[in-house]
């Protein structure tokens, strides 16, 4: 039979009595091992944690560089499209010479010999007035499907023509809603407010607010590109919610009325 060795720990006060505790030698070698190790332990746990640190203040820099980027470019965008329909109306100061000089850099990329033929050059106004028109047929299918328009039905009186709407879902459970606001008379400044409610999965409704209060108004003579945020009184699910969007006229009149599913 092996031998088991033991160790006797004693414990004695000055004036009291004495206390001793036996334990096994492999248990308290084990003890003192682990006590050991235990400021490397910590070191390492520490090193770690602040490795970790580190690398999310990068990873959280990097988001706020990539949304700021992502603004900029979203900012030019909606620039080119604002310049793309004022050049498709006609009677405006300068519009021949912006024409002129994108058809000299179009000409000028395809000096080397392999542009369109004239026969192509003819047909792409053609093809752009069929490609706005299949646009214009797809905004108009998006426009009156999806559910809800039931209880709220669609309403277009011509007043100002809306389109490429866009709503999204951003940071902190707020709404982007852009849309473009079209004049079709050029003999008078049409002006009227855009309003939002939120339609929930549920079916319930919250009315939007605009983080400025002024940004629905507008007033315009051609066209303007609409950009607002927008959130509700309190925090609700964006989960298979939809938007209607309505834009009054300045007698108050409801001119315009459809839903859009928000986007994430």
């Amino acid at each position: 039979m092996k031998y088991r060795e033991n160790l006797s720990i004693i414990l004695m006060r000055d004036n009291g009595p004495r206390r001793s505790y036996r334990v096994r030698r492999a248990r308290f070698v084990a003890a003192l091992v682990l006590m050991a190790c235990m400021p490397v332990v910590c070191g390492v746990l520490g090193w770690l944690s602040w490795t970790l640190w580190q690398q999310n203040v990068q990873l959280r820099d990097n988001v706020l560089r990539f949304e700021s980027d992502y603004q900029v470019a979203q900012a030019n965008a909606e620039r080119l499209e604002n310049l793309e329909e004022l050049l498709r109306e006609e009677n405006i100061p300068g519009r021949e010479l912006v024409l002129r000089r994108l058809g000299t850099g179009g000409a000028a990329a395809e000096a080397p010999g392999e542009g369109p033929a004239n026969g192509s050059s003819a047909a792409s106004p053609e093809k752009q007035q069929k490609d706005t028109a299949k646009d214009t047929a797809n905004d108009a299918a998006k426009a009156t499907d999806g559910p809800g328009h039931e209880d709220f039905p669609a309403i277009d009186l011509d007043y100002v023509k809306v389109g490429n709407v866009q709503v999204r879902d951003i940071r902190g459970g707020k709404l982007r809603l852009a849309l473009d606001l079209r004049n079709t008379d050029s003999q008078k400044i049409l002006s009227g407010v855009v309003s939002g409610t939120l339609l929930t999965a549920d079916g319930k409704t919250y009315p939007l607010r605009f983080d400025q209060e002024d940004v629905g108004n507008f007033r315009i003579s051609r066209f303007k590109r609409a950009v607002m945020v927008a959130s509700t009184e309190k925090q609700v699910s964006l989960t298979n919610a939809q938007v209607i969007l309505e834009v009054r006229s300045q007698e108050n009149s409801v001119v315009f009325r459809n839903i859009y599913a928000v986007e994430h």
